[in-house]
């Protein structure tokens, strides 16, 4: 997997574990705030292979890094500014929209479904990626485990409070669920699969070939993801503070630039030909997962 190159003194990195600071000023826009004291401060998560997670020797690392850098040098044309820092807030599953609705943080950047949360003030970039739940087995195990079926006394893994637990609880009543959490909680699920603790690990997709990866885990030959095409399908977006039109409207001009494009293929050069096909079965079935992903937390 590509690694995250520091940035030396082009981009201060300050990795914050308190979210005690003071919000700014509701009528204060993103771009106004950046712009008079030139800094951007973004959340990311460090448990969400590929997009933002700790390497073994304990530096951060993911995609969501490279488009912070990318997002900063935009920040800097339209603002016109020679230098805007970066502060980082650690996110996880359980902070990361009161993060953006309190305003701590611009953006968070991380595996995020869109979908509607009237419970905070917060609102969705345009689609950034596109995956959905799949189960990881041992190549063994695949035969014995059908989606398709009922799954009844499969022990199957989920993350506590995810929109993988809620599908997995919805569709499959008859199995039993193995609950995992904190920032280590997808690590230990696929090592309990690993160690034969549960049969399978429901998660993203996306988020279990990055995870294989990390473990050296030989997707393909020990190990597969089973379905072939997810059971449901969810598009990612940036958390945005909302009621900031233009804050939106400029993120989503980011996410389009030919830079993004050049890091989506740098870090997903290895597993382009299944990212490929899940979008092209998203795609045929636009009406699969609707109705499902309201109110969900992946």
């Amino acid at each position: 997997m590509k690694k995250f190159k520091l940035y030396g003194t082009i981009i201060n990195l300050f990795i914050l574990f308190s979210c005690s600071l003071p919000s700014y000023a509701q009528e204060q826009t993103i771009l106004e705030k950046i712009e008079e004291t030139g800094l951007l401060e973004v959340g990311i998560r460090e448990d969400a292979v590929p997009f933002g997670y700790r390497d073994i020797n304990g530096n951060l690392e993911g995609l969501c890094l490279d488009f912070i850098a990318i997002l900063r040098e935009k920040l800097k044309q339209k603002l016109n500014k020679q230098v805007i820092a970066i502060k980082l807030y650690k996110s996880t599953l359980f902070n990361r929209f009161e993060l953006v609705s309190d305003r701590i943080v611009d953006l968070e950047c991380g595996p995020n479904t869109i979908r509607e949360l009237p419970e905070y003030q917060i609102q969705f970039s345009s689609p950034f990626f596109l995956t959905g739940t799949q189960l990881l087995v041992s190549t063994e195990k695949a035969k014995k485990i059908n989606p398709n079926g009922s799954l009844e006394n499969v022990n199957i893994g989920v993350l506590r409070n995810t929109s993988n637990e809620q599908l997995m609880m919805e569709k499959y009543p008859l199995a039993n669920l193995v609950q995992f959490q904190g920032v280590t909680g997808r690590y230990r699920g696929i090592q309990a699969v690993r160690g034969g603790k549960i049969d399978a690990f429901a998660s993203d997709g996306i988020l279990l070939v990055g995870e294989a990866l990390i473990q050296n885990i030989g997707l393909g030959s020990d190990y597969t993801l089973v379905p072939k095409n997810p059971i449901d399908c969810e598009e990612y977006g940036l958390i945005l503070p909302d009621k900031d039109p233009q804050w939106l409207s400029f993120i989503n001009s980011v996410i389009r630039t030919s830079p993004i494009r050049t890091i989506y293929a740098d870090w997903f050069e290895e597993i382009a030909p299944q990212i490929e096909a899940i979008q092209s079965f998203c795609e045929g079935n636009e009406n699969l997962g609707e109705g499902e992903l309201e109110g969900k937390n992946t």
